[in-house]
């Protein structure tokens, strides 16, 4: 289980408009790989715009939509930058 998913338990597509503690984490999540969000709770174009990015960075569809695979490469950057 994704150590990013552990901190709330649930998990839901986030999008553009999107809003709550999952995207607080994901904001979090983004900051500490070296993205420069606020962490506001919620999912705006800044943000749409950062999770693009970041799938275009590790390969994923760049629709800056948060499914469960964009969250589990999430995870697996976020644990690979605490190794630094």
């Amino acid at each position: 289980m994704s150590e990013i998913i552990k901190e709330t338990d649930i998990f839901e597509t986030l999008q553009l408009g999107s809003e709550g503690v999952m995207v607080h984490v994901v904001q979090k999540s983004l900051n500490q790989i070296g993205f420069n969000l606020d962490e506001n709770s919620i999912f705006d174009e800044s943000m749409e715009q950062a999770v693009k990015a970041f799938q275009s960075q590790w390969g994923l569809r760049s629709d800056g939509v948060i499914t469960m695979e964009t969250m589990m490469a999430l995870d697996k950057a976020y644990l690979e930058h605490q190794k630094k």
